[in-house]
């Protein structure tokens, strides 16, 4: 007995200035923490007009490594817009385990245009080192601008599934954006999990910065860079939550960029489509129908502002209270509501976006509730029921 679960997952997006990727292979680092036996790998093309190929793909572990195939044979063809899944391979993975998944993607062929800038991975030099998975890395980075340089996004891989036989394993997801996608309270959550649930647990980070809950990309920024900070949340939800085996619960982490974003900058959009306080509240209920996820309990933060914005507090508890208003004080069912970014760290009584190395779940809560020790017992429990 056994049965499939989503172990990793990302969120693609369009990324036109994929050419660093042409004839090299991207290399990633991930740790597991669930165990199985057989594993198969998702891909996405997010690109809107131009097709991708890529192969060979290499799974490598500390005792071997998996040759991916795709209908039996070694490269995939993606068109755009399109997904696809890998055959099923046999490499025995344990909790704790760290894997290197090798891309390679063709010279004569399309670059990707699709990644997910959550997981940063390496590039090699020219060349197909997918039987190398310890290839020296190419020092250059990722030149965003001629002034912005970061590491290289993950290209195309949107999932990996592993066939575990722990019948209670599952997966969490959080859906957000950018604070999401650069881990500034995701890392210290997904420790949480691998020291507390190994074996048990997935976290999936499926964050896309600058992403809004209820538009797509806008602005000169749509112009320029395409569809670059990703679909509307609302519009994610079916795709990229319905899409994970054994999802146990999802937190949708979003709303700053639909009130702060409109005419914030040059490249941003218009101030027509900046969102009131309470037309973003009422997009959430949205998050807890069956069409969105599936009729999985979705735990959602309104409008994560950090303590810096002015006036960030009175819009946290108009979007709360607009949330449930017209049902007599209580949450409208299906959706809990929470902000952490309001809070301060337990230990440092430092703005949490801030400090971020003690942001555990024990600390994290979704209820207005005094940090006092006592209740830091508790609220771990109720994470641990629950949550996870």
């Amino acid at each position: 007995m056994g049965k499939w679960i989503t172990a990793f997952a990302s969120a693609q997006r369009e990324m036109r200035e994929g050419g660093g990727f042409a004839g090299r292979t991207a290399r990633l680092r991930w740790t597991a923490n669930l165990t199985g036996d057989t594993l198969r790998l998702r891909f996405a093309n997010a690109s809107p007009d131009k097709p991708m190929r890529m192969g060979p793909v290499t799974v490598w572990s500390g005792k071997g490594s998996a040759e991916i195939t795709f209908g039996g044979q070694p490269v995939l063809q993606l068109a755009p817009g399109s997904l696809a899944e890998s055959d099923e391979a046999f490499l025995p993975v344990k909790a704790g385990d760290t894997l290197t998944v090798l891309l390679h993607f063709p010279s004569d062929a399309f670059p990707p245009r699709s990644a997910s800038g959550a997981f940063p991975v390496e590039r090699s030099a020219p060349g197909d080192f997918t039987g190398k998975p310890d290839f020296a890395a190419d020092p250059a980075l990722w030149h965003i601008t001629e002034d912005i340089a970061a590491a290289w996004p993950l290209p195309a891989l949107c999932g990996i599934d592993l066939f575990c036989g722990n019948e209670e394993a599952g997966a969490v997801a959080v859906l957000g954006d950018s604070i999401t996608e650069m881990g500034f309270w995701t890392r210290p959550l997904e420790k949480y999990i691998q020291d507390n649930f190994p074996g048990q647990r997935a976290f999936l980070n499926l964050g896309i910065a600058g992403n809004r809950l209820l538009l797509p990309t806008g602005g000169r920024m749509a112009e320029a860079g395409g569809n670059c900070f990703g679909d509307a949340g609302l519009t994610r939800l079916p795709r990229d939550i319905l899409s994970i085996h054994e999802l146990r619960a999802v937190y949708l982490a979003m709303g700053v960029n639909d009130i702060t974003q409109p005419e914030s900058g040059e490249m941003s959009p218009p101030l027509s489509e900046r969102c009131t306080v309470e037309t973003l509240a009422a997009g959430f209920p949205g998050c807890s129908t069956p069409s969105g996820t599936g009729g999985l309990r979705c735990t959602a933060a309104p409008s994560p502002l950090s303590a810096g914005w002015a006036g960030s507090a009175p819009r946290r508890w108009r979007c709360g209270k607009s949330l449930t208003a017209g049902s007599g004080g209580r949450r409208r069912p299906g959706i809990t509501t929470g902000s952490w970014t309001s809070r301060r760290c337990w230990k440092t009584r430092r703005s949490r976006d801030i400090c971020c190395r003690h942001m555990t779940p024990a600390t994290i809560s979704i209820r207005d509730r005094p940090a006092a020790p006592e209740w830091r017992k508790r609220r771990k429990r109720f994470w641990n029921k629950r949550v996870f």
